[in-house]
């Protein structure tokens, strides 16, 4: 899902392998799911946009995503969720001095409004030595029992049906991306929200929710232009140039990069990524421009988010 200063974060059946392709109405706008053509492919490749974590009741992704899935040979999440590494992601989260925890990087208001988050409670101290990146997420989560990824979903429909797992990045290039934004960079993102919330006349977690909820709209109604809207009334994305290049500019032109080579190798791939990586926002390309300037055609397929 989508990633940047507010970081966001489907039954299913068998499908028959040779039927199908031409079958996937085509979208009048913008979609979710896109096909990929080129000259030198046999048969499409997928991409789709994905939201890192939603609320499981709120809908259930469409038959035909996964039937997309069922049709092609690999599956390429952003990172394989099959070879992650707890110990590696636990020391990838916290910060490595003391003099760097939450407390010593916010305001003593802003500290107190996080610490008071119903989640925050609940997983104590540990919030505190975590880098800012990682505890804006937790502002959004009411029940986080009644929270599932897009991402795990398809990957364990992917896993059981033997697909093969082709990662469009590392889980070291993920965390090597948000180490590039400053610990003051991050704290700031949290100041950015707090001081949104004092405009709004509302609490940090209430400003969290309204967040998530209207992330979770965009994603349902498959509607780009919301979520452009919404990075410059939240600052999705940071403000510094850097955060712009690294994070979704260079990281799109990575995974466009490892999509190609795998199409091209004369294999059939599903690509799952956030959403935010899709479409072009702000000054960076999007996948599907990426994509598009190397020759391929993309069609946008006709999908329906429903509960």
């Amino acid at each position: 899902m989508f990633k940047g200063t507010v970081v966001f974060i489907l039954s299913l059946s068998c499908f028959n392998q040779g039927s199908g392709q031409d079958k996937f109405k085509t979208s009048a706008k913008p979609s979710l799911l896109w096909e990929i053509k080129g000259d030198k492919l046999s048969k499409p490749s997928y991409l789709f946009g994905t939201i890192h974590f939603y609320d499981t009741s709120s809908f259930k992704i469409p038959e035909t995503v996964y039937r997309a899935l069922e049709l092609c040979d690999g599956f390429a999440p952003e990172v394989d969720l099959n070879a992650l590494n707890p110990l590696e992601i636990q020391q990838r989260t916290v910060v490595a001095s003391p003099d760097s925890t939450l407390d010593k990087l916010v305001a003593p208001e802003i500290y107190g409004e996080i610490m008071n988050i119903p989640i925050v409670k609940m997983m104590g101290n540990m919030v505190k030595n975590m880098k800012p990146f990682f505890i804006q997420p937790l502002l959004m989560i009411e029940n986080p029992f009644s929270v599932q990824s897009v991402d795990i979903d398809l990957n364990k429909y992917a896993s059981e049906r033997g697909k093969q797992v082709f990662a469009l990045e590392t889980l070291a290039e993920q965390f090597d991306v948000v180490d590039k934004i400053s610990l003051r960079e991050q704290a700031r993102s949290l100041a950015d929200i707090y001081d949104y919330c004092k405009r709004e006349n509302m609490g940090f977690h209430e400003a969290g929710r309204k967040i998530f909820s209207a992330l979770s709209d965009a994603y349902k109604s498959q509607d780009f232009d919301m979520i452009r809207r919404m990075d410059k009334e939240f600052k999705m994305t940071s403000s510094s140039p850097l955060f712009d290049s690294v994070f979704l500019e260079i990281r799109n032109i990575n995974m466009s990069d490892r999509i190609s080579a795998f199409i091209d190798s004369d294999k059939t791939l599903f690509a799952a990524v956030g959403m935010a990586h899709l479409e072009d926002l702000g000054k960076a390309k999007g996948i599907v421009t990426l994509l598009k300037e190397k020759g391929y055609a993309l069609r946008p397929i006709l999908i329906e988010m429903k509960k």
